[in-house]
């Protein structure tokens, strides 16, 4: 093989790698893109769902912002819950999840509404299994 061919090669090589990077980024965009379309589409019928049942909806992705000590210094940080709403007297933070995430048996989804309740000051808490239709009332 002579010098022009292995270079030509080399150059082969990196062509297929920054190709392959530049397939797997525009892939992992097209993923971003589908699962937040499809978390859009359930909290649309999560909203629904809660109007059906006499929620009134407070608003929607609520920031808070939460402390924590690390050695004694304080760490700052940020949550957004789904939704705020109310029935009756009592304001819920509600959760909106599909699948096996809507299980309160999942531990993301107990650790998630755990932090909700402590940020934001609420022992009442909703998750919103979307797939199954249900409106399930958590407490710690």
């Amino acid at each position: 093989m002579s010098n022009l061919e292995i270079f030509l090669l080399i150059i082969l090589i990196f062509f297929f790698l920054y190709l392959g990077w530049k397939i797997k980024e525009v892939y992992k965009n097209i993923k971003f893109y589908l699962y937040k379309r499809k978390g859009k589409k359930a909290e649309q019928k999560a909203i629904k769902l809660l109007k059906k049942n006499g929620y009134k909806i407070e608003s929607f992705q609520t920031t808070a912002k939460g402390k924590l000590l690390q050695d004694d210094e304080t760490v700052n940080f940020f949550i957004r819950a789904d939704l705020i709403v109310s029935k009756g007297k009592k304001k819920f933070i509600a959760e909106v999840k599909s699948g096996k995430a809507a299980s309160i048996e999942e531990i993301n989804t107990r650790r998630q509404l755990l932090e909700y309740s402590k940020v934001f000051n609420n022992k009442n808490l909703i998750l919103i299994d979307t797939e199954k239709n249900k409106i399930k009332k958590i407490e710690f």
